[in-house]
């Protein structure tokens, strides 16, 4: 998990980075809506760690309209309403389209962003399974959600717009 939080920090300028020149002309017309999630497999637990940073604007909007109430992320009950939501929109299948079960670790507020950390028990090789990142697409029509994605030696990045369903990983040499 210390890996994960180390990625945070670089993270964030690389997902602003990155969308700066994706999406240049478009950062003027309205303000995006994105977030950045990193995957890491550790061999000696034999999980993947998953740190996903969210817009805390944009998750707050989210969880409002969809339980009808007012929410405070700072809140220790807001936890479980954040992972069923997470739950539903981001998962990590296998061939036969099943889901690996997520298991909170926690969360950390910072000022305008959320890190949600999360882990999944798994054995074997990414290479063929599949994600789903739906975070924010019901909300936001240019919601964009990347994923790194390391194992072992190995990087895949994935880039979900709306629309997007499943994507199959493959995972590339560094």
């Amino acid at each position: 998990m210390k890996n994960l939080i180390v990625f945070r920090k670089f993270g964030y300028c690389l997902l602003l980075f990155t969308f700066y020149f994706l999406f240049s002309t478009e950062v003027k017309a309205h303000r995006f809506h994105t977030s950045l999630t990193v995957m890491e497999y550790n061999s000696e637990t034999k999980n993947i760690e998953i740190s996903m940073q969210l817009f805390t604007h944009d998750l707050v909007q989210v969880l409002e309209k969809r339980h009808n109430k007012r929410i405070e992320l700072e809140k220790k009950e807001t936890d479980a309403l954040i992972f069923d939501y997470v739950s539903e929109k981001f998962n990590l299948n296998d061939s036969d389209d099943k889901f690996y079960k997520l298991n909170w670790v926690g969360k950390e507020l910072e000022i305008d962003k959320i890190f949600v950390y999360l882990e999944i028990p798994f054995e074997g090789n990414l290479e063929g399974k599949k994600i789903q990142n739906t975070i924010f697409f019901e909300a936001f029509d240019e919601q964009t959600n990347l994923v790194i994605l390391k194992f072992e030696q190995k990087k895949a990045d994935l880039l979900f717009k709306v629309g997007d369903k499943l994507k199959e990983i493959q995972v590339g040499i560094n």
